[in-house]
């Protein structure tokens, strides 16, 4: 099957499709460069892929395929929403999944789900919902889903091949079968099983030599199995036959601990022939899946359904058995290839560690976001890609304190910041940096039109959402899920940096607390000591002469007596709101003592002590509008030729203010 360009115009029958602005622009474009060409202009499409992690060698050939895609259909881009979400129904769990709703379907042609690693259901019937509110086309890979068409292996047929050449070609009567998770709305497990079941019965094993064992898909699943018969003494069966390698490495392992040879003793078979399965000693017999080619063919599928040329609801992709050491056959791959493999895998791992022992350490001393970010931008390597890009959420990005942040802060806000971008030089697009944008555009729209193929991983501490990175290309590190370590060093990293920017704003806010005023929020003592010498000689170095006032309020202590001392709180309240509208911006302002004041301020500000005044006159106190505020005003001056000190200036502005007082005090 071949892309072409004049697809869009055939006359099928297609379901309503439910299409944003976005579209329909493109659509105009499109036909726009139609008519000035004179020619069919190549349809686009944009697609998005929803994917689960947690069997990640799976996944990144599946990635692989689409990848290869996207290179040989230049018309054609894909989004990749991919997350480490298990089957758990917890909130960490869900803050994973959250991912997928990133993708706002209304803005894509159509849709690919690999339906068989969805094992946690809730997530995969909301995707699913939403594919059928929106009405795109959609092929689910493995899993059926209402509103996909569905692209799978026959499971039930592979299992029993595999089972079956156990039985005939090697003797075995009394089998064991692991299952993958039965009960999640996903059939695969339930094929495999049935598929094991099928060939005991064909090929006459009596119930009682066949056991069922209920299980999750993960290698411990394996290995307590081991160690249940074991333990409880019962003769090991002929054959484990497992639902998926993971699982049959975990009964290898076991057996192998307890001296129990395999296959001499019991042999083993697994199904999906990973990297793991092919350098297991003794090499597992299992079922192959080219998930690249599958994934590669899913695409196709999905097309051709969005063009309207392909209509079928069911496609079936063949597999492979591999018929290995673990069941007694000859190796499949030679000792050559699985050495190569290993040397490349441990090469890799050697590369991965110095590389994350030095992000590590950059990303755990940064001593803010700024330095955190440079670092991630800087250490671009250790993710294998040309272009890293991190996006987080505009209320996390703005502040530290969670109780500014938007109600349901597990999920993604409506906008984001672009806080990294760690791009190759020849990019051009770092300027991108500290852009914010609408989330439902993944990215600054002009660098989405770049992009071709994006991988989105969501960034969580805890259940709150931190945002998410994207990845232009897939990540080296993921064929042995080394990128969910780096993921998950760079959250709590995030997190780290937003705990000690918040510690230093707290810190910030005592601070300020000790040395300001709490009635007034003028400097206090402490204020004084630790800024007023410095104010002082700022003034004379860079204006040459500084003036310093001294003021006590008249008659406070008869609006104590007559009023009470709300009232004269509010009268010193006033007085200080009177001084700071006069004063400077670089004057400094403090309350000296109970109803006394300080003020250090420009020697160049003519007639301060009038203006006060005169300002203070226009003030009028709420508890009793009579009230007529007063100061006595003391004043000194130096100049930068003086040399004189900020404590001897004090104490004649001190010393006149005084004397103006007992002036006054007398004239009454």
């Amino acid at each position: 099957m071949r892309l072409l360009p004049g697809r869009r115009n055939r006359k099928k029958k297609q379901k309503k499709t439910c299409k944003s602005r976005t579209a329909h622009a493109q659509e105009r474009k499109e036909r726009a460069e139609t008519e000035r060409n004179g020619r069919p202009a190549m349809r686009k499409y944009r697609i998005a892929f929803f994917t689960v992690d947690w069997n990640y060698e799976l996944v990144e050939s599946t990635l692989h395929g689409l990848k290869r895609f996207t290179d040989d259909h230049e018309n054609v881009s894909i989004q990749v929403f991919d997350c480490f979400g298990k089957d758990l129904d917890t909130p960490r769990n869900r803050s994973e999944f959250a991912v997928f709703r990133l993708a706002d379907l209304s803005r894509y042609d159509g849709a690919l789900i690999q339906g068989n690693q969805l094992i946690f259901e809730p997530a995969r019937l909301e995707l699913m919902n939403r594919i059928l509110e929106t009405g795109i086309p959609a092929v689910s890979i493995g899993c059926p889903m209402e509103g996909c068409a569905l692209v799978r292996m026959d499971d039930r047929k592979a299992q029993y091949d595999i089972t079956a050449h156990l039985i005939r070609d090697h003797g075995a009567k009394r089998l064991v079968y692991l299952t993958g998770i039965l009960d999640n709305g996903c059939p695969e497990a339930e094929y495999r099983r049935d598929g094991f079941l099928d060939a005991c019965r064909d090929f006459g094993i009596e119930p009682r030599s066949v056991t069922v064992i209920p299980g999750t898909w993960r290698t411990e699943d394996g290995s307590n199995a081991v160690k249940s018969f074991l333990k409880g003494d019962l003769p090991l069966p002929d054959a484990f036959v497992c639902a998926n390698d993971e699982t049959a490495l975990g009964v290898i392992d076991a057996l192998s601990a307890a001296g129990v040879r395999v296959p001499e003793d019991v042999m083993v078979t697994g199904y999906d022939n990973i990297m793991s399965a092919r350098l297991s000693n003794p090499r597992l017999s299992t079922v192959a899946i080219d998930s690249n080619k599958q994934y590669y063919f899913g695409m196709q599928v999905l097309i051709d359904r969005i063009d309207g040329t392909d209509t079928r609801e069911e496609v079936v992709f063949p597999h492979e058995l591999i018929l290995s050491e673990s069941c007694g056959c000859k190796e499949a791959v030679g000792r050559d290839q699985a050495r190569i493999e290993f040397f490349q895998q441990t090469q890799l791992l050697k590369r991965f560690y110095l590389m994350q022992d030095q992000l590590a350490e950059e990303l755990f001393s940064a001593p803010d976001l700024l330095e955190l970010m440079n670092a991630v931008e800087q250490n671009r390597k250790i993710f294998g890609c040309d272009s890293v890009y991190l996006c987080m959420n505009d209320y996390y990005y703005d502040s530290y304190d969670r109780d500014n942040w938007q109600e349901n802060s597990e999920d993604f806000g409506k906008n984001m910041v672009m806080a990294a971008c760690g791009v190759s030089m020849k990019s051009g697009n770092r300027r991108y940096r500290g852009e914010r944008f609408e989330t439902g555009k993944l990215l600054p729209p002009s660098l989405m039109e770049k992009e071709r193929f994006l991988i989105f991983y969501p960034l969580h501490y805890t259940t709150y959402s931190i945002g998410y990175v994207a990845m232009n290309s897939i990540s080296v590190a993921a064929k042995l899920n080394l990128h969910e370590s780096i993921l998950n060093f760079l959250e709590i990293a995030i997190d780290n940096v937003r705990k000690k920017m918040l510690l230093r704003q707290l810190n910030d806010v005592l601070d300020d607390l000790y040395v300001h005023d709490g009635l007034t929020k003028l400097f206090n003592r402490f204020g004084y000591e630790r800024y007023a010498e410095e104010i002082y000689r700022q003034f004379l170095d860079e204006t040459g002469c500084v003036q310093i006032l001294f003021i006590d309020m008249d008659g406070l202590k008869d609006i104590n007596d007559r009023l009470g001392h709300e009232a004269g709180d509010e009268a010193i309240q006033l007085s200080a709101k009177t001084l700071k509208k006069v004063c400077g911006e670089q004057d400094f302002l403090m309350r000296y003592g109970g109803d006394e004041f300080l003020i250090i301020a420009d020697g160049r500000e003519s007639c301060l002590a009038e203006r006060i005044e005169e300002e203070l006159a226009r003030c009028r106190c709420t508890s009793d509008p009579d009230i007529q505020l007063g100061m006595s005003i003391g004043s000194a001056a130096a100049s930068a030729e003086d040399q004189r000190s900020l404590e001897s200036c004090v104490q004649e502005a001190d010393q006149m203010m005084y004397e103006i007082k007992r002036k006054r005090k007398k004239s009454r």
